[in-house]
């Protein structure tokens, strides 16, 4: 799985732009009409993704996914269904219905004292305000959405085991929020950081397979995403720079062995973090995430006509990145480039790198970028897989691979 070689750059991906258009305002989820490439569409008015055959198979991930997170399969379908545009307030009016009883009946049951079963529904009702809120907390609604699901994992997390414990740090008179959870019987375990995606918030993210390593997982948003103080700058790498002092001040963790991993549009802090580290982590993951050419107009346009994440791609970034419209994303983002910033060829903590060539969302020129400067990586592409190796069989495969790379370098 690890290699030294430089293989040639796959062939950059430069997609045509629309003609004439109209731009998403993301703060107030409304279409505005636009007539130029700096003003592109990222909503087109009268379009039902729910029904038009380009956006079918987004669709069709989306259902999936919202299904493996706990909503009913028929319930699914009668949204997907019901609905004609991703406005925010119809979105998340529906998923509000499906939560509310769940929060309900779980109430009654506390009451009871019934707490392990009332608990199991408080995570159900946080699961469906969670999907109200997708992608991102962009319109007052789903940051509304956002707050009950928040409210809700906390009251449902209290039988979680191993427990989870909710940490506040101060950062620049705001607090970094995280969620850890250590090993059972395992003394002054190592600890591994786990961020991103930019539409995958903490409430929402799994790390068994951290603790199945034996060590600790401390969860917690991505600089634009969630709970996260900061929105998503190339002076970010101090959100995390402080959370790593707080954890290496902890007793009953080893800070000393201590890894991070970047899930999806955070994997560009699992790589940038493994430079700015490069002597206190062990372990640094680039899952699926931005370098260089994510952040480049060339790509950004591309993203103009890109259906296969349903929402619009580049409201998510506009919203994470923490600008107003898309020609300030086009202006702003090649400052995030870590070729531009100059840390690619400089001395970098051990880093297990992977993403699927198919990567419509993220540029899979990343990787061999990665591969081809600095120190030897641990990288692997996944030839038939999208973002992140979505669709492809390899995933149980890498996934073994990286839970071997990580137990080497954090039990050494």
């Amino acid at each position: 799985m690890s290699t030294n070689e430089s293989p040639s750059r796959r062939g950059f991906i430069e997609l045509a732009a629309g003609a004439s258009v109209a731009l998403a305002a993301a703060q107030k989820g409304v279409a505005q009409t636009a007539s130029s490439d700096q003003n592109p569409i990222l909503r087109p008015v009268g379009v039902n993704p729910f029904k038009d055959p380009g956006y079918a198979a987004g669709a069709k991930m989306r259902a999936q996914e919202f299904v493996g997170r706990g909503a009913d399969p028929k319930e699914v379908a009668r949204i997907f269904d019901t609905l004609t545009s991703l406005d925010a307030e119809p979105w998340v009016a529906e998923w509000t219905k499906l939560a509310e009883p769940f929060e309900h009946q779980a109430d009654e049951l506390e009451k009871k004292g019934q707490l392990d079963e009332a608990n199991k529904l408080y995570r159900k009702a946080a699961a469906h305000y969670g999907i109200a809120k997708f992608p991102v907390i962009n319109h007052p609604a789903k940051k509304a959405a956002y707050k009950k699901a928040i409210e809700n994992y906390l009251k449902g997390a209290r039988s979680l085991d191993p427990a989870m414990e909710r940490i506040a740090i101060p950062f620049e008179g705001k607090e970094i929020i995280g969620y850890l959870r250590k090993p059972k019987d395992v003394t002054r375990p190592p600890i591994v950081i786990a961020t991103g995606g930019v539409d995958v918030y903490k409430e929402e993210r799994n790390t068994n397979d951290i603790l199945s390593l034996g060590a600790a997982a401390f969860s917690m948003d991505m600089p634009g995403a969630g709970e996260c103080p900061v929105f998503n700058k190339p002076d970010t790498e101090k959100l995390y720079i402080a959370t790593m002092e707080y954890l290496l001040g902890r007793p009953d963790l080893d800070g000393k062995r201590m890894g991070f991993r970047g899930n999806s549009y955070a994997g560009y802090w699992g790589g940038k973090m493994a430079y700015v580290e490069a002597k206190r982590l062990k372990a640094s993951v680039m899952a699926g995430g931005p370098i260089h050419y994510t952040y480049q107009e060339p790509w950004l346009k591309g993203l103009i006509t890109e259906k296969d994440y349903f929402w619009p791609f580049l409201e998510s970034m506009i919203y994470s990145n923490g600008v107003k419209d898309y020609a300030e994303l086009v202006k702003t983002a090649p400052a995030m480039s870590l070729e531009a910033q100059g840390w690619l060829d400089k001395p970098c903590a051990p880093m297990f790198a992977y993403n699927g060539a198919k990567d419509p969302w993220i540029s899979p020129q990343e990787i061999p970028l990665l591969i081809e400067t600095g120190d030897p990586k641990t990288v692997r592409i996944i030839a038939d897989g999208a973002h992140m190796g979505r669709g492809s069989k390899q995933g149980p495969r890498v996934a073994r691979g990286l839970a071997e790379w990580f137990k080497a370098r954090l039990f050494a």
